[in-house]
């Protein structure tokens, strides 16, 4: 059937109707509405003659507009190699634009895009070739390309339609479009796997594990195209230099792959951890954290956006991926980079919120790291305890109070592997807690951590300990492993306890040290009685009586009862002095507590680390300590060794 003999039919009816979810095209349109509708259609004029007729000399606009286009087609108003005349054009415009009316996703309007998106391909492709040192001759393929993979981003609203994309074969394309000359190409195609990978895609209220396993199967196949090899290709060609041309772009795309690594960890671990490898991801981020390349509106900043992004991805990466962690730990480069990064912090503090978030990732991430038996052995190697004391005599920087939380899981044992595992219990300390406990006492350390004890400093100094409250509780854990990580009749454990003893050349100075161990026993003391209250108060039902134990046990902990525990340690310790003994038991009782109290409660902690379960330390709690009453009945004395 001849084309114009569809333009010369009557129209009946052109409108959709909107009760419908199926899409009903009326019969073709009449030319002059195509016409009236911006199409780009002429009557009855040659092309020879369009090509031939100045533009300007009396012509309408609509005769100017089909010129223009005739030009840039080149070949006769023909694209190269498609074989579509100038109406023929015009009827593939208007079922394109049939298409965006109707906003429904099924298999055949999946087909229409990979379609498009071919012919996109393979017309871009082609003038590329015909045109290679003509940009303006491919820029218009290019735009189509790139309309081409945006209209992919429908398929977001139904993430299963992702099976019909890869039945037909569209997933090398996108991997093929990843290596394209243009990087906005590419980063379209990031941006699309980034829409489609996030969590609102994926996990939206009511939706099944089916639409999680879609975005899976989707991703592993991207995958088994190197996808992820070509991801890391393409983020190291990216340039964020404030002063080059494609600054801008670029860094919007450093930001869409961070993004996507990120959508990744939440998707599947699994995935994540093989996208990591295939893309040499650690290697670029190791680099990108240590150097700023500001935009131009974040000029004068000593972090840039896209920097401390990496910076907290490199924090999620470390917390997520167990094995990725373990590697990390043993890697001194790594940990080095980390250390630099947090020395910088010595005498300064971040100037905004990009820089406090970018500080605070760091330390995240060195957290991890020592918590690790390899990374603590690499963390003392590399002086990072030294670095910590250097960091506490600052009394104005916010590196004071973080360095204390790295300190605080640099003493803590590990956790119990998994075969010895209990859900309150830890390790036994090794040999390198007991060398980081003891280089830190011997670097002056204890000075700098009473003095954040006892909250020293004016200003500045006490308004970050208003903005950082958890301070007390890390002083206090720290405290209570110094005195458990050194040996009893060593210098270095008499040097702790001389902070909260009186002695020949200081009789008033443990004073305040101990009442301050004693007033924050009392706060936590009376936190957990809160807390254990609102439980019982509110009656609560649950299915069964272990479930109730475990929520209580739980709500404790909440409140604090792993600090009120750690001050009862700390007031076990100093209370074998008799003077103090007094003294602690006189502040004690003037909020209704004793010794007796503080034993009952490390009974609780001693039984509790050898629990099989938060129920039965719950248990414990609630009276049922047949088997612990020898520990119950203890002195405090004579249940040090047992902390």
């Amino acid at each position: 059937m001849d084309i114009n003999d569809i333009f010369n039919e009557k129209v009946t009816n052109t409108t959709l109707n909107p009760s419908k979810n199926k899409r009903k095209m009326g019969a073709a349109p009449s030319l002059r509405e195509l016409k009236s509708g911006g199409y780009g259609f002429a009557e009855d004029v040659s092309e020879s003659n369009k090509r031939a007729r100045p533009s300007g000399a009396g012509d309408d606009a609509e005769t100017q507009d089909s010129d223009s286009n005739s030009d840039s087609d080149g070949e006769g108003g023909r694209f190269f190699s498609d074989g579509l005349t100038t109406h023929e054009k015009g009827v593939m415009k208007w079922v394109d634009h049939m298409e965006e009316v109707d906003g429904t996703l099924d298999h055949i309007s999946v087909q229409r895009m990979v379609l498009r998106l071919e012919r996109a391909v393979s017309r871009n492709t082609q003038d590329r070739i015909k045109h290679a040192e003509e940009p303006e001759h491919f820029a218009e393929s290019e735009a189509e390309l790139d309309e081409a993979i945006q209209r992919l981003l429908m398929l977001a609203n139904d993430v299963q339609c992702l099976r019909t994309l890869e039945e037909l074969g569209a997933l090398p394309t996108l991997v093929g479009l990843m290596a394209h000359e243009n990087a906005d190409i590419t980063l379209d195609v990031i941006q699309l796997v980034v829409e489609l990978t996030a969590e609102d895609a994926w996990s939206q209220e009511g939706e099944s594990l089916e639409e999680r396993r879609a975005v899976v199967g989707f991703v592993a196949s991207l995958a088994d195209n190197e996808f992820f090899e070509m991801l890391g290709q393409n983020l190291r060609r990216l340039n964020e230099a404030a002063g080059s041309l494609e600054g801008e772009a670029d860094r919007q795309g450093v930001f869409q792959t961070l993004t996507l690594v990120e959508n990744l960890v939440s998707l599947d671990m699994q995935l994540a951890e093989r996208a990591v490898r295939a893309a040499r991801l650690l290697e670029w981020l190791q680099s990108r954290i240590t150097t700023a390349r500001a935009a131009p509106d974040e000029e004068g900043t000593a972090v840039d956006s896209n920097q401390q992004y990496a910076a907290e991805i490199v924090s999620i990466l470390l917390q997520s991926l167990p094995r990725l962690r373990n590697e990390v730990a043993e890697s001194t480069g790594f940990v080095d980079v980390l250390l630099n990064c947090l020395a910088r912090y010595r005498k300064r503090t971040p100037t905004d919120g990009i820089e406090t978030e970018y500080l605070e990732n760091i330390v995240d991430s060195l957290c991890v790291l020592v918590a690790e038996p390899r990374g603590k052995a690499v963390f003392v190697g590399l002086e990072g305890v030294e670095l910590l004391v250097v960091l506490q005599k600052q009394h104005q920087h916010v590196g004071r109070l973080l360095s204390l939380k790295i300190l605080d899981y640099a003493l803590s044992p590990p956790p119990p592997p998994p075969s010895q595992e209990t859900q309150t219990g830890t390790s036994p300390a090794s040999k390198t807690e007991r060398e980081i406990a003891k280089r830190y006492i011997d670097a002056m350390g204890l000075k700098y951590l009473l003095s954040i004890l006892m909250h020293h400093g004016k200003g500045g100094a006490q308004r970050l300990f208003k903005k950082h409250p958890e301070t007390d509780e890390r002083a206090i854990n720290c405290i209570s492993w110094l005195l458990r990580l050194t040996d009893r009749e060593t210098p270095a454990h008499w040097r702790v306890l001389a902070k909260f003893t009186p002695s020949a050349a200081d009789a008033a100075s443990w004073k305040p040290h101990v009442d301050r161990v004693v007033e924050l026993n009392i706060a936590f003391a009376e936190r957990v009685r809160e807390a254990e209250d609102r439980f019982d108060g509110a009656a609560h039902e649950s299915d069964g009586e272990d479930d109730s134990a475990e929520e209580r046990y739980l709500s404790r902990l909440d409140a604090g009862l792993f600090s009120l525990q750690m001050t009862d340690i700390v007031l076990a310790f100093i209370a074998a002095d008799e003077q103090v003994r007094e003294r602690i038991e006189k502040q004690l009782r003037r909020k209704g507590r004793s010794l007796a109290a503080v034993r009952d409660e490390l009974g609780e902690h001693t039984a509790a680390k050898s629990a099989k379960s938060l129920t039965a330390a719950e248990t414990l709690n609630r009276g049922d300590r047949s088997k612990d009453q020898a520990v119950s009945e203890m002195q405090l004395s004579e249940m040090i060794p047992l902390l």
